[in-house]
């Protein structure tokens, strides 16, 4: 059965990139929509967002490798 990213616990590489997909469709969705340099500029931070939650979710997930390794 297949389970849903957690965004809160990402726990595997499936998570990392289910969000991250995800946030790429979303962006590029909406800017096939809508022109303009605003909505250019928040696609831009959301972008930024997301790859900052990348970073964290990816050092989230090294940080308990290492710990359930030690055990």
């Amino acid at each position: 059965m297949a389970r849903l990213p957690s965004v809160r616990h990402p726990a595997s590489f499936f998570d990392v990139f289910t969000v991250t997909a995800v946030s790429i469709v979303v962006v590029a969705a909406v800017l096939t929509v809508w022109h303009g340099t605003f909505v250019r500029t928040e696609m831009a931070v959301f972008t930024v967002l997301v790859f900052g939650w990348v970073a964290w979710a990816i050092n989230r997930i090294l940080e308990e490798s290492v710990r359930s390794s030690q055990r």
